[in-house]
């Protein structure tokens, strides 16, 4: 016989036992109430429901990967064998919630070892199933054979054996090569079941299929490696695939990454930005700063208002080299405790000789919450005890927590992981004696700094008076830099992209915060003109300042009120000192979101104390919480929805958990003055729901011994509650009407949504009708109508609103004097009949026009 009839030698197969990594029901893998696991699509094994709550090792193996959020992990046993440990199904969705990873990627294990430990309670209340599957990932290798099924095991006994052999070498197979790239759009990235679906397919070609991920590229056909790349929510993949028809198998597989691998997709609202090749913050990166023979304009993302003009600052991540391995874990400890305290002193010196607004102090009391957060702590206390050093544990566990944060479909909570950076940054200055600070110590007067991301110390260091403006490349319009330089009354651009990182250290830069863009290099003549305009905008707003106290009158002598929306206690006396008659929207959820526990009544009293006396005796108009759709609390266990936007929202949580909403009423009964306060409830669709409120209103102000009613209003947010307006005005006594969601359940339009966000237009004759419906309906029992909506705030929007018979303006506290001065030039009468002819519009540009035409300033 030949020995060249075969090009593979024959290999004895290796045969290998794993025991049941934890006690329960062993069950076939068809029962587990997941497509991806019941049809194999991840491999072949065992499911076991579960009456133990520590998942421990079934074989000797390494560590290949533990998940982000610590439901699973993976071993490659001495032959070869891959083995996927899952707790639940669908808890990826708890984001670590309930589990302790006890171990770590690369760390070798033996059997019986404990990996994972996990609430059994919590994940089976909050997850879809306990059953804890473990599958043979690589059945291209490896065979599971002689399973133990429908019988209750213990935890060490034999479960399943696997036999496996030597892979058969891949054939070279003739033909092309290709690649693209994708964002991946899966809300908890790359799990085991979009990685499972994207290994099937990608079987299916012959050759050779590769994903990478940042600097990491694995085989596409195996989902140990798939999720060993940590892909997560928008992030970009490159998919190359090399063989016969490899342009049409690769657009196959971006067109599956693209349709989500069978998880729901979570847009990412995309700067506007053109594209351009990455650009880091590094010197390498001067080859393509912007050239300075020429101006340059780009667009970001408006997150403070105003204009400035000034010299371009840059600042650089320097990035320092941190010893891994540590000093004994009592040194170690003793290190990052003394560090933690050190950080800890720092910011209480700073809040203590702050001069800035509340929201200023807030944002660092925050951070000492940080500082003494537990999963934060736990994490970092973890790796040290694995031998790391004080300054390696820390970052660790900072960077776990980022990484979680921006996991989240919660964009609000997404941008808080500047506020771990800047804590995990603060903390490892002191640990290896470098120079914490990014700022440059010598700032001209006018400096615009430019960075790729900023946090919150960058700015806190930095001399009054010294800062014009903020570009970045990243950041959210919300996150803590953006209120801290809305607060200190700088422009800010965010998200700007690659572009902010072109510009230069000395560049001439025109910021403008009003419309998200940036001049670079601009002209002499641009620039002094721009000087010019803002010399004459603050001649004028020293004007409307001035007045801004007086109450406010048509030209015909209609009363309008001009209210300011709140978000945290410290906004209150800057707006009272913009002219504000009082509150009409006080977005509670800045007591509730951010916190793993409900705040309590004392609490809650104790903010809404602060925020009436600064206010001083102007009426406060206190929301009921409004979470749910975009806004999850990790405390209430919320069900997953389809579709959350129109799921529980607003009111509805409130109807389903009394209790919660009972303790903030009774808190807001508690303020004094009594009366003062007004209670606003949310997403009110029938009366029957304000009904429902206001008897838990009027039991509790009898228990509390309060004798002055308190006003209760319904939020008109939805077209049906602008319809029923008039039977909602019966029960309610005001009506505030939010035009933000109004507008977009009256487009039809989700406005997380960047593909139509765009198109949502709250000067829509649509959307103004449904104002007119309000106002007519509330007229039938007079009772006052207010708009706290996003439009209520433009100038362009105030008189049709006026015309339209709104009689109370909640906005922006920084637009106070500037409408007031504006609606004293407006007559009743005009707005009226201007309004009447934008209902008959069919565009809201087409309205835009009228009213510009109407009042050439605007």
């Amino acid at each position: 016989m030949s020995s060249l009839s075969s090009p593979v030698e024959t290999q004895a197969l290796s045969s290998l036992k794993l025991v049941a990594p934890i006690a329960g029901w062993a069950t076939p893998l068809e029962e587990v109430p997941d497509p991806a696991f019941a049809q194999r699509m991840v491999g072949d094994g065992i499911a076991v429901d579960p009456t133990s709550s520590e998942l421990r090792a079934p074989c000797e193996g390494v560590v290949v990967s533990v998940h982000a959020s610590r439901h699973a992990c993976t071993l490659r046993t001495g032959t070869g064998a891959e083995v996927l440990l899952h707790i639940g199904i669908d808890t990826v969705n708890l984001r670590g919630e309930g589990f302790i990873a006890h171990v770590q990627e690369g760390q070798r294990v033996q059997v019986g070892e404990p990996l994972i430990g996990f609430d059994m309670d919590l994940v089976a209340r909050k997850a879809r199933s306990l059953l804890t599957v473990m599958v043979v990932v690589n059945g291209d290798t490896h065979t599971v054979k002689q399973k133990v099924e429908d019988r209750a095991v213990a935890v060490g006994e034999p479960l399943l054996e696997v036999e496996g052999g030597t892979a058969q070498p891949v054939a070279e197979v003739a033909g092309d090569s290709s690649a693209r790239r994708v964002r991946l759009l899966i809300p908890h990235g790359l799990h085991a079941r979009p990685a499972a679906v994207f290994s099937r397919h990608a079987t299916m070609h012959p050759g050779v299929v590769r994903v990478a991920c940042g600097e990491r590229t694995v085989n596409g056909k195996s989902v140990v490696g798939l999720m060993s790349l940590g892909a997560r929510h928008g992030d970009t993949l490159t998919i190359s695939v090399e063989g016969a028809q490899a342009e049409q198998r690769v657009q196959a597989l971006v067109d599956l990454v693209t349709s989500g691998l069978g998880d729901t997709l979570q847009p990412i609202a995309e700067s506007s930005a053109p594209v351009e090749a990455p650009v880091t913050a590094s010197a390498s990166a001067a080859a393509s700063f912007f050239p300075s023979d020429r101006p340059a304009l780009f667009q970001g993302t408006s997150a403070a208002p105003g204009v400035a003009v000034g010299i371009a600052i840059r600042v650089l991540e320097d990035q320092v080299e941190l010893n891994q391995r540590g000093r004994g874990l009592a040194e170690e400890q003793r290190r990052l405790s003394d560090a933690l305290a050190g950080v800890r002193h720092e910011i209480e010196l700073m809040i203590e000789r702050s001069t800035a607004d509340g929201a200023h102090t807030e944002i660092f009391r925050a951070h000492l919450e940080l500082l003494d957060d537990p999963e934060l702590n736990d994490a970092a206390g973890r790796s040290l005890s694995a031998g790391h050093s004080a300054e390696w544990a820390w970052r660790s566990a900072t960077e776990l927590h980022v990484g979680m944060l921006q996991e989240l479909e919660n964009e609000l909570l997404a941008e808080r992981g500047g506020d771990l950076r800047d804590i995990g940054r603060r903390v490892i200055a002191l640990l290896t004696g470098k120079n914490g600070s990014r700022v440059p110590t010598e700032l001209p007067s006018n400096a615009i700094l430019v960075a790729d991301e900023l946090l919150p110390s960058d700015l806190a260091e930095v001399p009054a008076g010294r800062l014009a403006a903020l570009c970045t490349a990243k950041g959210g319009p919300t996150s803590h830099v953006a209120i801290l330089a809305a607060g200190l009354g700088i422009p800010a651009v965010v998200a700007a992209g690659d572009a902010a990182l072109r510009i230069p250290t000395g560049a001439t830069l025109i910021v403008n915060g009003d419309r998200g863009e940036v001049q670079v290099h601009p002209s002499a003549a641009q620039q002094e003109a721009t000087l010019r305009a803002l010399a004459e905008r603050a001649t004028r707003r020293e004007a409307y300042l001035a007045q801004a106290h007086e109450g406010c009158h048509t030209l015909d002598g209609a009363r309008i009120e001009v209210f300011a929306n709140l978000g945290r206690p410290g906004d209150a006396a800057a707006a009272a000192g913009q002219g504000a008659e009082g509150c009409g929207l006080l977005r509670s959820e800045f007591l509730f979101l951010e916190r793993t526990t409900a705040p309590s009544e004392a609490e809650q009293t104790a903010q809404y104390q602060t925020i009436a006396t600064a206010l001083a005796g102007r009426p406060l108009v206190i929301r009921t919480l409004d979470v749910g759709g975009d806004k999850p609390l990790a405390y209430l266990p919320l069900p997953r929805e389809e579709n959350p936007v129109l799921g529980l929202r607003g009111v509805r949580v409130s109807l389903r958990y009394p209790e919660l909403l009972r303790t903030q009423l009774r808190a807001i009964l508690r303020v004094k003055p009594e009366g003062v306060c007004r209670v606003l409830v949310p997403m009110v669709t029938s009366a029957h729901e304000l009904r429902a409120v206001r008897a838990m209103l009027e039991d509790e102000r009898r228990a509390l011994g309060v004798s002055t009613p308190v006003q209760l209003g319904a939020m008109i947010e939805v077209p049906v509650a602008a319809v029923l307006s008039e039977r909602l005005a019966a029960e309610a006594d005001f009506l505030s009407i939010g035009t933000n969601d109004l507008t977009q359940y009256g487009l039809a339009m989700d406005r997380g949504n960047p593909h139509v966000a765009a198109q949502l237009d709250g000067l829509h004759p649509g959307v103004l009708r449904l104002v007119a419906q309000t106002v007519e309906g509330a007229r039938k029992h007079s009772r006052p109508v207010a708009v706290c909506g996003g439009i209520a705030s433009d100038a362009r929007a105030a008189p049709l609103l006026i015309g339209l018979g709104v009689t109370e303006l909640s906005v922006a506290p920084s637009v106070i004097p500037s409408h007031k001065a504006l609606i004293r030039t407006l007559s009743l009468s005009a707005c009226a009949e201007v309004a009447r002819k934008a209902l008959e519009l069919e565009s809201g540009d087409e309205v835009r026009a009228l009213v510009t035409n109407t009042w050439p300033g605007l």
